[in-house]
């Protein structure tokens, strides 16, 4: 029987043991003891034999999750940068999926989910036959109970013990090596889930009472962001473009050096800069989280609050933006499907990918290079002639994973449909090529940065509107795989303008100037910038006369772009 319970209790201890982090991954974590094994010991040993069925189900079935659990947990943190949450993240499994896919090919994903569904079956059934293998066949230990003791006496005794040794000795412990040899992180792991979800039901009421709280509802059209009267703004989001860009070895040279090119080339186009940083309510993923943050004043930070906010009234900067008379826009090229988040937001004009006419190949997941969608934006919008002043929400995705194939800035006037990007779309080592080794993960991923902000920075030298305010940010730090175990959510943001009036508005902000925020630059919520934005660039009562209202402005004349398309047209 010895024999048989070695094995079986080797079995428990490896479940109990295993890491819910990528940064514990390792044989150190498996040679720590669990303080619950003992204590299980105990209970299959005590247990009556009538109940003894119903425990082996529980218990088997309580481990399976758990297994699964921080399963869970490893990719929530390699890609959240937190642990898994049943309440709030269920709804990822789809966009997981079609992630993986764009990854690894349709194929390679299937094949994984099956490998993974087929391991914990299979760890499943070793559990059941541990379990088993530690309980002593009844009639044995009738036998032995009758003889004086037997093994199920002893063994509760033995079991009970123990218990008490490794779990006085890790409470006791304060540390050290005595600290490191034991670990409860099996059911430390449990009531941080059942904590966090008890905090997610309680926290629906409160979010509830923070959407009806808005200090600008009723501010007049005609004061509602007056000073940035008849100028063009576009809130420009990079995917995956967070603080550890700037400061982790791998990126911080490269990308500060990309940086100063771009505050050069617009002090070059007179173009002024300020820097500052943004806590974003999200890390590694789920960037709409992050655009609706932004745009409604309010920490979305998981689905149910997001859900919450599509069903209210909620003012946003496109509704302040709406209501002072600009033309509001979102360019989502990343977005396939229909997108109901849009009637919420009440977007005069939504280009998802299908409506900004790229004719070239997808770069795997990222449907277009960002060069594309920033083009298609003039082309569409921004040149048009005798038109109001636009306000555009603008999600850059080429710095999103699996970040391969990246293409090379091209000449904007050979831009055109997209199809001179097709070339560049199938080239390059294939994404299950790239990802077999995170040090190529990285390489890419510093690529589609460098790509994404000379992009901008071309943008900029080729059409310097003195008539624009683009402000750049990040959504989310990136993945774990990317920025390591970083507990930063902090992400850059950059405001660029050629208006010497813009800077006026916000020299009260302290945020730093060019495109690298300094030491000093403060760090405030994602939330918070509506309400800096609308207080910083509307017009109080006691302000005085509205000197150019925006929705009272004339249109805006054609662009030397619009002109040029125009003429060319004719």
């Amino acid at each position: 029987m010895l024999s048989g319970m070695v094995p079986a209790l080797l079995v428990l201890h490896l479940v109990l043991v295993l890491p819910a982090h990528p940064d514990a991954l390792g044989l150190a974590a498996l040679f720590r003891i669990p303080v619950e094994l003992p204590l299980l010991l105990l209970l299959l040993f005590v247990w009556p034999a009538r109940q003894w069925r119903w425990l082996r189900i529980v218990v088997v079935a309580g481990l399976a999750l758990f297994v699964l659990g921080r399963f869970a947990d490893l990719v929530a943190h390699a890609s959240l940068g937190r642990p898994f949450n049943l309440l709030l993240d269920m709804h990822l499994a789809a966009a997981s999926f079609e992630l993986l896919s764009g990854a690894i090919g349709l194929t390679g994903a299937i094949a994984l989910m099956m490998l993974v569904g087929l391991a914990w079956l299979g760890v499943t059934a070793t559990v059941w036959w541990a379990v088993g293998a530690l309980r002593p066949p009844e009639a044995q230990r009738r036998r032995r109970a009758r003889a004086g003791g037997g093994d199920a006496r002893g063994g509760a005794r033995a079991a009970g013990a123990v218990a008490v040794l490794i779990g006085g000795t890790h409470l006791g412990a304060a540390g050290g090596p005595v600290r490191t040899l034991t670990t409860a992180d099996a059911s430390r792991s449990v009531s941080v889930h059942l904590r966090s979800l008890v905090q997610s039901l309680t926290d629906h009421a409160r979010f509830r009472t923070e959407l009806v709280e808005d200090a600008f509802a009723q501010v007049p059209p005609d004061r509602l962001l007056s000073r940035l009267a008849n100028i063009d703004v576009l809130f420009v989001f990079v995917e995956s473009y967070g603080r550890s860009t700037l400061e982790l070895p791998p990126y911080a040279q490269p990308v500060n050096r990309l940086l100063d090119d771009f505050e050069q080339a617009a002090a070059a186009s007179a173009f002024g800069v300020r820097s500052a940083w943004l806590s974003s309510p999200i890390h590694g993923g789920q960037s709409w989280l992050a655009h609706a943050t932004f745009l409604a004043g309010l920490k979305v930070d998981n689905q149910r609050r997001h859900a919450s906010l599509m069903l209210s009234d909620r003012q946003t900067l496109v509704s302040d933006f709406g209501r002072a008379g600009w033309r509001t826009l979102a360019v989502m090229p990343a977005v396939e499907r229909p997108w109901p988040e849009g009637r919420f937001f009440g977007f005069d004009r939504i280009y998802s990918a299908g409506d900004l006419g790229y004719a070239g190949q997808a770069f795997n997941w990222v449907t277009m290079p960002d060069q594309f969608t920033m083009s298609a934006l003039r082309r569409l919008e921004l040149d048009r002639c005798d038109r109001p002043p636009i306000m555009a929400s603008v999600a850059l995705i080429s710095s999103h994973a699996p970040w391969t194939p990246i293409p090379p800035v091209l000449p904007w006037d050979i831009v055109g449909d997209g199809s001179a990007f097709t070339g560049h779309a199938l080239s390059g080592d294939p994404p299950e090529v790239v990802w077999r080794d995170p040090e190529r993960i990285r390489a890419q991923y510093l690529r589609s940065i460098d790509y994404v902000l000379r992009t901008l920075e071309s943008y900029l030298r080729t059409f310097p509107d003195e008539h624009t305010l683009l402000v750049v940010l990040g959504d989310h730090q990136p993945a774990w795989v990317v920025a390591g175990d970083t507990t930063s959510f902090d992400v850059p943001i950059h405001l660029l303008a050629r208006d010497p009036a813009v800077f006026d508005a916000i020299v009260d902000w302290g945020w730093s100037s060019g495109m690298r925020p300094g030491s000093d630059a403060p760090v405030w919520p994602m939330e918070r910038l509506r309400e800096k934005f609308l207080t910083s660039f509307s017009v109080d009562e006691e302000s005085g006369p509205v000197q150019a209202a925006a929705h009272g402005r004339a249109a805006r004349p054609c662009s030397t772009g619009a002109a040029l398309a125009r003429d060319l047209d004719r």
